[in-house]
């Protein structure tokens, strides 16, 4: 993990079960043209949208380092917000959806590929208010009623949260508005799917990062 560099877009929304010998960036102190392209680089998420970049102005710079390190082929993993990012970046489009989607999901998918089998057995926590359309030249590979990962080049976007942990969960539905927004939902359900799962979901994380960066 050396090599291995993420971007947190809200301080909010960290590692979780991403091991935490990986070194972070806050995406609003990145000089963003001194990031080194031979580096490997996880693009997190954050309760704000793709889209609101004129009151986050740091995601204006991320978008556009964005779209010149994956045509460099450098070799980057965005998680909810960070696909939406690279979505609008690469000329997709992230954009507020009708319904919240929140919960655990299992994922249906488009295409057998090898490097995401973890997820194939497991259901994959999801809250996000935004989806987005996968930009021209991305190949999808799994969805819910929304897309939940594509590829493109040498970049991987996740909308569900692999790294999901009880310690974020927790911090989230803290946060001012999130019981509002979920209480049409059964949220102890969920976090007691997470409890009962949580090393299946941490070793599926773990796999996928292992089998991701050798690949």
């Amino acid at each position: 993990m050396n090599n291995v560099i993420a971007i947190i877009n809200d301080p909010d929304v960290t590692l979780g079960t991403i091991p935490s010998s990986v070194k972070t960036l806050n995406a609003w102190e990145v000089s963003w043209e001194s990031l080194d392209l031979t580096n490997t680089y996880i693009i997190l998420g954050g309760h704000m949208g793709s889209y609101d970049d004129s009151e986050y102005e740091y995601l204006k710079s991320e978008k556009k380092w964005l779209k010149s390190a994956v045509q460099n082929n450098t070799k980057i993993l965005g998680i909810c917000l960070g696909a939406q990012l690279l979505s609008d970046a690469l000329g997709g489009n992230a954009y507020l959806a009708d319904n919240i989607e929140f919960g655990f999901k299992s994922l249906n998918f488009e295409t057998d590929m090898e490097k995401f089998s973890e997820f194939t057995d497991v259901k994959v926590f999801t809250w996000h208010r935004d989806t987005f359309l996968i930009p021209p030249g991305a190949k999808l590979v799994a969805y819910t009623n929304f897309p939940q990962i594509y590829t493109i080049k040498n970049t991987v976007a996740f909308q569900f949260h692999p790294e999901i942990s009880k310690a974020l969960f927790t911090k989230w539905y803290e946060k001012e508005g999130s019981k509002e927004e979920l209480a049409n939902f059964n949220v102890d359900s969920e976090l007691n799917y997470l409890e009962e799962n949580i090393d299946s979901l941490s070793l599926a994380m773990n796999n996928f990062l292992n089998k991701w960066l050798v690949s």
